[in-house]
């Protein structure tokens, strides 16, 4: 007990003494203390002393980090933002009202570098109270997306924003989108896909046509006179990945990826079917089983990184944001077991490649459900001669 009190007390004199570094004039040193503090909240290390009389303090001199900074000094002081926007759950809104004023601001006139886009985008993601305030976030985003094709900078960050705004629209209820933020949104997404730009911005263009169409709500993305229709998207789609595969693109074997896992998703929603994948974190199974979901799965994942598995473990709003439960096993042994079959994202599978893995009678599956049964049937008699 007295060991974790000093271990509390000395962690609380490191957060204390970094904030006190963030007021230092050079910006060497204050590059150093959000260093720290990035590494603290990456793996969800924070002290709860510190959080509830400093949060506010901390954003503010990472806001003015962003404003008055430089190079690395702006970047680690979104991300330090975008992570307090993660493990403070309960002040997750405040966070967002206070940063709002600035980051509209660099979104709208200046020029922002990815880490801001991601860290208003995560801010509004966990700190949003309801649709207006996601889908206000979400128009800052698309306001510089269509700053895209105007200068250098707006296209080098195009594919960040893309990205950025089809996770929070991965977050929305489709039915609950406006008429009127949207409108011509798959015509531009078909724009992108037919000026061959580089491959970050065809693959983001694909991400956000395909989750357009999961939404159901097509008439929101679309002008009212051009009534474009599913079956539309989908050869557009297939084409645009079609022609991608066609060129010599085998240096790059993660889009080919991707873009594979999107053909499938594409082939499941001709079948009027959902995406679905297991993951395994820890020995415990995380399903999803929605395309929004998935998105929402390898955004975070990108940006927590190698903090993704700890945060899943123990932070209850990212398990919220999964509906994700660990179980973890008490002193009692466990008698009966369930056979699984794990694949992880992105790889999706089709149908025949279900009942190949799950209805075949040679099928791993099956092999392994008999041989738990058998286990389960010894199990049995063994309690019975008890």
């Amino acid at each position: 007990m007295e060991r974790h009190t000093n271990s509390s007390k000395i962690l609380l004199g490191y957060f204390l003494a970094n904030l006190e570094i963030l007021f230092d004039k050079r910006a060497s040193e204050r590059v150093k203390a959000l260093s720290f503090n990035i590494q603290a909240f990456t793996i969800n290390q924070q002290h709860p002393k510190f959080m509830e009389n400093n949060l506010i303090t901390l954003l503010d001199r990472c806001l003015i980090s962003i404003t008055k900074g430089s190079g690395d000094e702006i970047s680690l002081a979104a991300n330090t933002i975008g992570l307090m926007a993660v493990t403070a759950a309960d002040r997750a809104h405040e966070l967002y009202v206070e940063s709002l004023p600035v980051l509209s601001k660099i979104l709208n006139h200046g020029s922002p570098c990815s880490k801001i886009i991601e860290c208003m985008i995560l801010l509004a993601f966990f700190g949003a109270k309801n649709c207006e305030e996601t889908e206000n976030s979400m128009q800052l985003i698309w306001e510089l997306i269509h700053k895209g094709n105007a200068n250098k900078h707006s296209l080098s960050i195009l594919p960040a924003a893309i990205s950025a705004w089809t996770f929070l629209l991965a977050s929305m209820d489709g039915r609950r989108l406006s008429y009127k933020y949207w409108q011509g949104a798959i015509s531009y997404f078909f724009h992108l896909l037919e000026e061959e730009m580089d491959e970050a911005i065809g693959h983001a263009a694909c991400e956000a046509l395909t989750l357009i169409l999961e939404t159901g709500s097509l008439e929101k993305f679309s002008h009212r006179s051009s009534n474009i229709t599913k079956d539309e998207i989908i050869e557009r789609l297939n084409n645009f990945i079609l022609k991608f595969k066609e060129q010599d693109h085998d240096q790059n074997q993660d889009y080919n990826e991707e873009l594979d896992f999107i053909s499938d998703v594409i082939n499941l929603f001709e079948d009027d079917d959902c995406p679905k994948s297991s993951i395994n974190i820890r020995g415990h199974l995380l399903t999803l089983s929605t395309y929004s979901q998935i998105i929402q799965f390898n955004y975070l994942k990108r940006f927590l990184g190698s903090g993704f598995e700890v945060h899943m473990m123990g932070n209850k709003l990212l398990q919220n944001v999964f509906d994700f439960t660990p179980k973890y096993h008490v002193h009692h042994e466990k008698l009966w077991e369930e056979p699984t079959v794990t694949y992880f994202v992105p790889e999706a599978r089709t149908k025949k490649t279900r009942q190949r893995l799950f209805m075949s009678p040679n099928s791993a599956y099956n092999k392994a459900r008999t041989q738990l049964l058998n286990k389960n049937r010894d199990l049995t008699k063994d309690g019975e001669h008890q």
